[in-house]
């Protein structure tokens, strides 16, 4: 398929058409604000609102419906990033790396400046992805294909060793909590053997750990407890900042930081458009690559309130929607979790993702990318106006947040399966959450591991399997695969260096 067909200007002008139906907008508009607020709860990820609404949407033309789910997938991803930011509580695996540095900036009382950066970036970084998704889709989708199962496997070995170079923090400890998170993805059917697997007659654990349900448990079970022995959210409330001038001084660093906020947006764009890899590897790649190219004094400060964290971060979060959309449209292969559930609506409502798409309904497809600049001007608006009323929620005193929390913690550990040994699983990882901290594992090396864990692992046995089972083989597979263990020595090297 041509970059030209793509860019026929019958379907064009016929998808800026339907765009211009006042139905059409409404549904941007309040599919953008659901998913916002959806998005902004612990554990309700971009890939739990799309399911959610889904079926709310049969009655629905399908142009209507399908880009009213798209909008809220866009704003979901943004919205993971709110109490991320606020409360040290990513509001999907997406969002963990803006923890990092934003949750920081809230402590240190900057929460408004963190978050109206974060709606800046996300806006940018997805009109920018909208335009990938536009022009370069065809492309980008065949280079992608290339990604076979070692390679696949080799990407998850490289998310899991940057963790401690992007951190600086132990290489054992990362490397084990990474193999932790590895063990426990392991829970449920054997793919190959179909045996169970540490399942403890448990029938819902046949599936295997949700890695949501242990996301909830490490980050807003434990976080709970930690404020508890804190006594407060914000360090100190004297220096506490707010009102319009956080806002332009936000619209400021990010206009100063160009070369940062472009190096995520591509960064996101590219490994969004990976079958399976999504917005949970690309934030670590792209902040590692942040701090790899900082100055020393820069680097020392990632992890601690650098602003450029939460650039590196949230500019890769948002980029990945666009990215994500590549493979699902144009291959009919999803490109995350959130895009899976996005593929199975655009079945339902009649339209049939793959190569042929384009052709069958490109004014409707059209009409959906489309949408995705109109949404993400909106996510500019709300995030922007909205950070100086998002960030007073940090200053809310605990005996509040920690039922409000907690409850929420619960319901949505449930709500992802109704399964009451969920619940068990929150509470444990909650309290493994509370132990990593204390000794210093790094929490975003266990949920990684969990997330990888099926792809490293049928990725690792069909492709030990297709390359004979032969290490070189294995290894040297592809150029691709070269390049990533090349990666994988070079975040090695840079981690025992750091050290």
């Amino acid at each position: 398929m041509e970059i030209g067909m793509l860019l026929a200007p019958a379907l064009f002008d016929g998808a800026l058409g339907i765009l211009a139906s006042p139905t059409i907008l409404f549904a941007i508009v309040l599919g953008t604000a659901v998913g916002i607020v959806f998005g902004s709860i612990p554990g309700f990820s971009a890939t739990m609102t799309i399911v959610l609404f889904t079926p709310v949407t049969i009655p629905f033309e399908p142009t209507t419906a399908l880009i009213f789910l798209v909008s809220a997938y866009g704003g979901a991803v943004y919205g993971g990033s709110i109490p991320a930011i606020l409360i040290n509580t990513p509001g999907a695996p997406g969002s963990i790396v803006t923890c990092w540095d934003g949750y920081e900036l809230t402590r240190q009382g900057r929460s408004v400046y963190a978050l109206a950066v974060s709606a800046i970036v996300s806006g940018f970084a997805g009109l920018i992805a909208a335009v990938f998704l536009l022009v370069f889709a065809p492309p980008i989708s065949s280079f992608a294909l290339n990604f076979g199962p070692p390679e696949m496997f080799l990407l998850s070995v490289f998310a899991l060793t940057i963790i401690p170079a992007a951190k600086g923090s132990s290489l054992s400890k990362a490397l084990l909590a990474g193999a932790f998170g590895l063990l426990i993805g392991t829970i449920g059917n054997d793919p190959q053997l179909s045996q169970s697997r540490a399942t403890f007659d448990q029938t819902a654990l046949l599936e295997g750990v949700d890695f949501v349900v242990v996301l909830i448990g490490l980050f807003v079970l434990a976080e709970v407890f930690r404020l508890a022995y804190r006594g407060s959210v914000v360090a100190s409330q004297e220096n506490v900042r707010g009102g319009a001038s956080e806002v332009y001084e936000a619209a400021r660093t990010v206009a100063s930081k160009p070369v940062a906020f472009v190096r995520g947006t591509l960064i996101g764009t590219f490994i969004g458009s990976l079958p399976g890899a999504g917005a949970d590897v690309a934030n670590f790649v792209s902040y590692n690559e942040a701090k790899r190219w900082a100055d020393d004094e820069l680097a020392d400060r990632f992890g601690s309130g650098a602003i450029e964290g939460v650039i590196a971060a949230d500019s890769s979060n948002n980029a990945t929607q666009g990215g994500a959309l590549i493979p699902t449209l144009t291959l009919g292969i999803p490109g995350s979790g959130a895009t899976a559930a996005l593929l199975g609506a655009v079945a339902l409502h009649g339209l049939n993702p793959g190569p042929g798409l384009f052709d069958a309904s490109g004014d409707v497809v059209y009409a959906m990318i489309l949408s995705l600049f109109v949404g993400n001007l909106l996510i500019l608006l709300y995030g922007i106006s909205g950070s100086q009323y998002f960030g007073k929620l940090a200053y809310i005193p605990i005996r509040y947040i920690i039922p409000a929390v907690a409850v929420l913690a619960i319901v949505g550990g449930f709500a992802v399966r109704n399964a009451p040994v969920d619940l068990y699983i929150v509470l444990i990882f909650g309290l493994v959450g509370v132990l990593f901290v204390a000794y210093e594992y790094p929490l975003v090396s266990l949920v990684l591991g969990v997330i990888l864990g099926d792809i490293a692992e049928s990725g690792f046995v069909t492709g030990w399997l297709l390359t004979g089972e032969s290490v070189t083989a294995f290894l040297f597979n592809s150029t691709i695969a070269v390049g990533l263990l090349v990666l994988i020595v070079l975040s090695l090297v840079a981690t025992v260096l750091q050290n």
